[in-house]
C-alpha cells in the first residue's frame, strides 16, 4: 500500500467515525440500527444464539488481555524480537484506553433487554474497536512469517471473518447497536492502519 493509498484509507475511515459519532450524539433513533437489529436477531435457546454468544466471547478483554500476553512472551522469549513486542503491547493498551475515553465522553446507554450480562457504556464497541486491533496485529505476525502468497490472503481471509462475526455477534447479542459496531470498525482500522505503518516506518530507524 502507498502512502497515498494509507492516507486516503484512514481519513475514510475518520470521517465514518466521526459522522457516526456526530449521529449518535443528536440522541435520535437511528433507521439503520433498527434495521440491522432485526436483521440480526436471534431467540434465546436456539443454535444461533448459542453460536453468537460464544463468538462474542473472543472479543473479551479477558480473552484479549490473555492472548496479548502470549504474543508479548512469545516475542520476548522465541523470537526475541522487542521492537514488535513493545509495538503490540503499546498498540493494544493505547487502543483499549482510547476506546474507554470514547466512550465515557459520548456516553451512549447499551440496548435494552440484552441477552447476556454487560456493563459501560455503548459507543463504540470496543470488541469491534479493540477486536480488530488485536486479531490483526495477530495476522499480521503469522502473515509476516509465511512465504506463500495464497496462504497469506487465506489467513488475513480468516481473520477478517472472525472480527466480522464478533462484531455481530454484539448485535445478536443485543448489547450493542449496530452503529456502535461500524464505529467500532472504522476507529479501529485507521488505528492498526497507522500503527503498522509507524511500526514499518520507526523499526527501519530503531533497528
Amino acid at each position: 500500500m502507498n502512502k497515498y493509498s494509507w492516507i486516503a484509507l484512514v481519513l475514510l475511515c475518520m470521517l465514518l467515525f466521526f459522522f457516526l459519532m456526530h449521529q449518535v450524539q443528536r440522541e435520535e433513533a437511528l433507521a439503520f440500527d433498527t434495521y440491522i437489529t432485526e436483521l440480526f436477531s436471534v431467540g434465546e435457546n436456539t443454535f444461533s444464539f448459542t453460536f453468537f454468544k460464544s463468538i462474542t466471547y473472543l472479543g473479551k478483554s479477558k480473552f484479549i488481555g490473555f492472548g496479548s500476553l502470549l504474543c508479548v512472551l512469545y516475542l520476548w522469549i522465541v523470537k526475541k524480537d522487542y521492537w514488535t513486542m513493545a509495538v503490540f503491547s503499546i498498540g493494544i493498551a493505547g487502543g483499549d484506553v482510547l476506546n474507554e475515553w470514547i466512550k465515557n465522553h459520548v456516553k451512549r446507554v447499551r440496548p435494552e433487554n440484552h441477552l447476556m450480562e454487560t456493563a459501560g457504556f455503548s459507543f463504540p464497541s470496543g470488541h469491534a474497536m479493540v477486536g480488530l486491533i488485536f486479531f490483526s496485529m495477530v495476522a499480521y505476525l503469522i502473515m509476516k512469517g509465511i512465504k506463500g502468497t495464497s496462504l497469506k490472503w487465506a489467513v488475513g481471509i480468516c481473520f477478517a471473518c472472525l472480527i466480522l462475526l464478533i462484531g455481530v455477534s454484539r448485535i445478536a447479542m443485543k448489547v450493542h447497536f449496530p452503529t456502535d459496531i461500524l464505529a467500532g470498525f472504522a476507529l479501529g482500522a485507521a488505528y492498526s492502519l497507522t500503527l503498522f505503518t509507524l511500526y514499518k516506518f520507526l523499526g527501519s530507524r530503531v533497528l
